[in-house]
């Protein structure tokens, strides 16, 4: 049903979470000397996943985290610090939150109400850069106990033979992403025509077995990316093509529609952009087409394509092309692939 990475299937969803405002109303009173490692954690997001694989229970990616970090509908800007990773399965719940009670963990994929599937549990490590120091599996529970009430959370987990002990206390943050539940499963936010022009973008091309994704940032220059358009193009490519010249499109199956589902965003996209950032508009591409004409280290793109509610995306633009290498930072950044 899902990947067994939770941290990378967190950020891949489309949502800007705000931040958690911490309370003291409950406070633990147990014994912290009795333990390895003592954390008192400053965020908490529960990714509600319904009963749609799990009759008789229903399903959380829950991420409890040392520090706050920004999720947005490309990526993730990472804080320094701890990210314990836990996929619990709680009694049916009326309104998809977390509800009380005390979870354990399981290594046998039961998917029972009450526990924690221990085969995707784990602890991430990010470091001051945002880099992960754990690889992104993370580190195994050998052990874990979680005890949820209405604004509190205490987990007691053996991790790589030290025992942890942490606490969250305030509002939880949550995501819902069960089938046709929230507002995330929008596939576009447009409403109006986009019409981009530029002669200051940048192309990347990371290339697959049979295809591409081209990532085309509509101002890139000395200091990184600027305010624009984003677009993420899927095309086919026959195979070991490295030159993307040609025209894809929707008809003829060479540009992939774009889809959004609770894994995330495929196939061909448009943004824009803020500091670098990901604004509030996106569209998936629907229909229409693309049209590259690239010559070694420079591109030019004339695109014409719509979404499914029948805005127009047009964009002519032209600038500098990179493949085979990673992409910049900034551009990194803004979707962590």
């Amino acid at each position: 049903m899902k990947t067994k990475n939770l941290f990378y299937l967190l950020l891949a969803l489309p949502l800007i979470l705000s931040s958690c405002n911490k309370t003291n109303d409950e406070e633990s009173t147990t014994n912290t000397e009795n333990y390895d490692v003592c954390l008192e954690a400053k965020y908490l997001v529960a990714e509600y996943w319904g009963s749609e694989y799990t009759p008789g229970a229903d399903n959380f990616s829950v991420i409890i985290a040392e520090n706050e970090f920004m999720m947005d509908i490309g990526g993730a800007s990472l804080s320094e610090g701890s990210y314990y990773c836990l996929d619990i399965y709680t009694p049916i719940t009326a309104n998809g939150k977390l509800p009380a009670g005390t979870y354990t963990l399981d290594m046998t994929e039961s998917y029972a109400a009450g526990t924690i599937d221990g085969t995707i549990s784990s602890l991430i490590k990010v470091d001051a850069n945002g880099n992960f120091i754990t690889d992104d599996e993370g580190i195994p529970f050998s052990e874990a106990t979680l005890v949820i009430t209405e604004k509190h959370v205490e987990l007691t987990a053996v991790i790589d033979n030290e025992t942890h002990y942490v606490t969250f206390s305030g509002e939880f943050e949550y995501i819902d992403s069960a089938i046709g539940g929230g507002d995330i499963l929008r596939t576009t936010t447009l409403t109006n025509d986009v019409e981009v022009e530029g002669e200051a973008a940048l192309f990347v091309a990371e290339y697959g077995y049979d295809g591409a994704y081209i990532f085309v940032m509509e101002n890139y220059g000395e200091y990184g990316a600027g305010d624009g358009a984003l677009f993420m193009l899927e095309v086919a490519l026959a195979e070991d093509i490295t030159n993307i010249s040609g025209t894809y499109s929707v008809e003829d199956g060479t540009l992939n529609i774009g889809t959004l589902d609770a894994y995330g965003m495929w196939g061909s996209w448009y943004f824009d952009t803020i500091d670098g950032e990901l604004g509030s508009k996106y569209a998936a591409l629907q229909g229409g087409s693309v049209t590259f004409n690239h010559d070694g280290d420079s591109c030019a793109m004339a695109l014409d394509c719509s979404d499914i509610e029948g805005h127009t995306i047009k964009a002519t633009l032209s600038g500098a092309f990179i493949s085979d290498s990673p992409a910049p930072e900034s551009l990194s950044n803004i979707f962590n692939r």
